[in-house]
């Protein structure tokens, strides 16, 4: 099973349609974890400073940074999960 996470903010013009790829490809994928992280939480701050994320959108799989920034397409996602 991976973890992917995608780290995005409610002021990001780019999180909406990030948001909806991710989970558009999250239903390709039933046996892994797909989490959403808002970075204007405590919670999301944090995890965001463990994996050092600068920037919104970015999607890290298991702990790892894998995509940082917008754009990025449904196979860059693929092949980051990979």
């Amino acid at each position: 099973m991976v973890k992917v996470e995608l780290f995005c903010s409610p002021v990001c013009p780019n999180c909406p349609a990030a948001r909806k790829l991710f989970n558009d490809v999250a239903k390709k994928h039933p046996g892994d974890e797909f989490v959403e992280i808002n970075t204007y939480t405590e919670a999301g701050i944090e995890r965001g400073m463990s994996l050092k994320v600068m920037a919104v959108p970015t999607v890290a799989v298991d702990g790892e940074l894998k995509l940082v920034g917008w754009p990025f397409e449904e196979k860059d996602l693929d092949e980051a999960i990979a």
